[in-house]
């Protein structure tokens, strides 16, 4: 009797440190499910020396997957956070954890002040997640895009300058695209996607390209684009030149074509639709032709 007493009081507690063990194990595999981390980012946009844009981005990393804070208020300042006169707007992020912010008119004074401007960027509290932030640091800049032709050779001369007090200072070992704006992309002009300034701040590049399409007057844009620098965002400027082929239309509707009306349908493809309806429907007419003959000597 004894020593079933104590075979049960060693089953006990081996249960007893089974049922701990599972505890812990639920426990931390559900701290390790809960771990979540923001990742936020800021970026400046400067088209054209003229509209300036934020570009604000969220994402939380959850089990090795970023997922887009989508739906979520950002407010954006200048230099200091929290600040009512900073404030200089407010955006809310869209399905892919994106808000773009443009930079009203009404903001130069403030934004002249200084030769570097600090943006914050902060998000409303949600969840577990409280002083979401993020920050970037801009050194003002302007980008010069002209064109020039040297011995029939069409160039392209970009010019690159950052504000130091009350000038403008050439900047050197800056890269750059350098092409054709197309839908969405830029195309090259040469061998070289990129350019680098030199100690004037300028780049001369040949535009190499023939046989452009452009608009019905034969303009083609070219574009020269600095991409998120860390010290001058993202900058581009741009220019139209006559250097494309004219895009001529030629819709006629009045005359005989695919696109035409249908009254002005093409005679080979008239023809042709009226070969293969004819040929079905004979087919079947014969075919019933010969099923009335069977009837009828059958019959007999």
């Amino acid at each position: 009797m004894k020593i079933l007493n104590n075979l049960f009081k060693t089953a006990y507690i081996a249960c007893c440190i089974l049922c701990l063990q599972s505890d812990l194990l639920a426990q931390e595999d559900s701290v390790k499910q809960i771990i979540r981390k923001p990742f936020l980012s800021l970026n400046y946009h400067n088209v054209q020396n003229q509209i300036q844009t934020i570009t604000f981005k969220g994402f939380i990393k959850s089990k090795n997957k970023l997922e887009p804070i989508s739906s979520r208020n950002v407010k954006i300042y200048f230099n200091e956070a929290g600040e009512a006169e900073n404030l200089i707007g407010e955006v809310k992020t869209d399905f892919s954890g994106k808000a773009v912010f443009t930079i009203p008119p009404k903001f130069n004074e403030i934004w002249k002040a200084s030769n570097t401007q600090t943006i914050v960027g902060v998000m409303d509290p949600f969840d577990e997640f409280e002083n979401l932030e993020a920050e970037i640091e801009i050194t003002k800049s302007k980008m010069l895009v002209d064109t020039l032709t040297e011995d029939d050779q069409k160039k392209i001369v970009i010019k690159f300058y950052e504000q130091s007090d009350t000038s403008w200072l050439p900047v050197t070992d800056v890269e750059m695209k350098v092409g054709v704006k197309r839908l969405g992309s830029i195309l090259p002009i040469g061998e070289e996607v990129t350019f680098t300034t030199d100690s004037t701040g300028t780049i001369i590049a040949d535009y190499m390209l023939d046989s452009i399409p452009g608009n019905e007057a034969g303009e083609i844009i070219l574009i020269a684009k600095i991409e998120e620098h860390e010290m001058y965002g993202t900058v581009e400027n741009e220019i139209s030149v006559p250097w494309g082929n004219a895009f001529q239309t030629h819709f006629k509707l009045d005359h005989r074509s695919l696109w035409a009306t249908g009254d002005k349908v093409p005679i080979w493809l008239l023809f042709l639709a009226i070969t293969i309806i004819s040929s079905v429907w004979g087919t079947m007419i014969y075919i019933l032709f010969q099923l009335f003959k069977i009837i009828k000597l059958g019959k007999a």
